[in-house]
């Protein structure tokens, strides 16, 4: 018995919110809210700010299980981020099969609910290891990169942008896509909607995308990289693009002039520093060497999912059928629309 999440579930979701499993990293490490929290302020699914959670209650029948799922729309994407989902698997592989029936009752159920709305892919950051992969793949998602989280502890102090280094102006969008594409391998991109010829892809700063800002290294008038910074309530992350397409030392200067783009902000606004992320995938060669020489530690190893979802679509019986050998056929079948 699955359904939206209403008033009556806040006991429930709120002694699981403790135990919940953290599927979009980069929201928990610089806006963390506590999954009630979340469901409260969206109260209608996929309404609003996008967000959708529900909840599985089936205590008191013949399989006593209980559990919520939470997911947030992209913007201007025909995409969602799975955020949390509750009960997190425990740390005895013993013990996951309760656990396991959860977690496929919810993503099959809030897959489905997704793709009624229009969503083509499902996003997940999970573990690497332990029960969440092969439990997603069951489902339908398909890991299509690894990747390591750096984290610095402090920024260096703000500074002006060094010749060469402009802030990222609307117009270089096209460059920005060049840039990826070059450098991203096509499953990469296949899995996250580069290749459907939809509006804002590839997603440069799909997420929170009101809350980054830009700058580009541009020598001789030729956009060669580019570094993203999302100012965040709890900690900050970096983006860089063309990582394969740089050297070592021009891969520090962009890492670089986006810390010191960070304490420019922060200065602004009088907080005290905050730790810094950078995600380096598993074909990002040299990055992780360029950061830990600006001083930034491994924090977490994820793997990144996705599910393409389909929609049935039916299509109408035509006026006319045409006898074929006495016999009449007509087309019955459903075509699946994918994206």
């Amino acid at each position: 018995m699955i359904r939206p999440f209403g008033l009556s579930n806040m006991p429930l979701v709120w002694n699981l919110q403790r135990s919940s499993a953290v599927l979009a990293i980069e929201h928990a490490l610089t806006h963390p809210q506590e999954p009630l929290w979340i469901a409260l302020t969206a109260p209608w699914p996929w309404a609003g700010t996008g967000v959708a959670t529900y909840v599985l209650d089936a205590r008191g029948e013949h399989e006593p299980l209980a559990g919520f799922v939470q997911l947030m729309k992209r913007a201007a994407r025909p995409e969602a981020d799975l955020l949390y989902l509750a009960p997190a698997f425990p740390a005895s592989p013993a013990s996951t099969a309760v656990e396991e029936e959860i977690w496929r009752r919810l993503l099959a159920h809030c897959c489905k609910a997704a793709a009624g709305h229009g969503l083509q892919r499902i996003y997940a950051s999970i573990q690497d290891h332990g029960p969440e992969p092969a439990c997603l793949k069951e489902v339908g998602f398909s890991l299509y990169t690894r990747e390591t989280i750096y984290r610095l502890a402090t920024v260096p102090p703000a500074s002006g942008l060094a010749p060469g280094f402009r802030p990222q102006l609307p117009q270089d969008s096209w460059a920005l896509q060049r840039l990826y594409t070059r450098s991203t391998p096509r499953l990469v991109q296949s899995a996250e909607g580069a290749m459907t010829g939809e509006v804002g892809s590839p997603p440069l700063s799909w997420w929170e995308p009101d809350r980054w800002q830009g700058i580009v290294w541009e020598p001789a008038g030729e956009v060669r990289g580019a570094v993203q910074v999302h100012i965040g309530r709890a900690g900050h992350w970096l983006r860089i693009w063309g990582t394969n397409l740089l050297a070592a030392r021009e891969l520090r200067a962009l890492i670089d002039q986006g810390l010191r783009s960070i304490a420019t902000a922060r200065s602004r606004r009088a907080r005290k520093p905050l730790a810094v992320y950078v995600t380096v995938r598993d074909y990002e060669i040299g990055l992780s060497g360029a950061l830990t020489g600006l001083g930034f530690a491994p924090y977490v190893d994820r793997a990144r999912s996705v599910k393409h979802t389909t929609l049935a679509v039916r299509e109408p019986l035509p006026a006319t059928l045409t006898a074929l050998d006495g016999r009449q056929e007509v087309p019955v079948r459903s075509q699946p629309h994918r994206p």
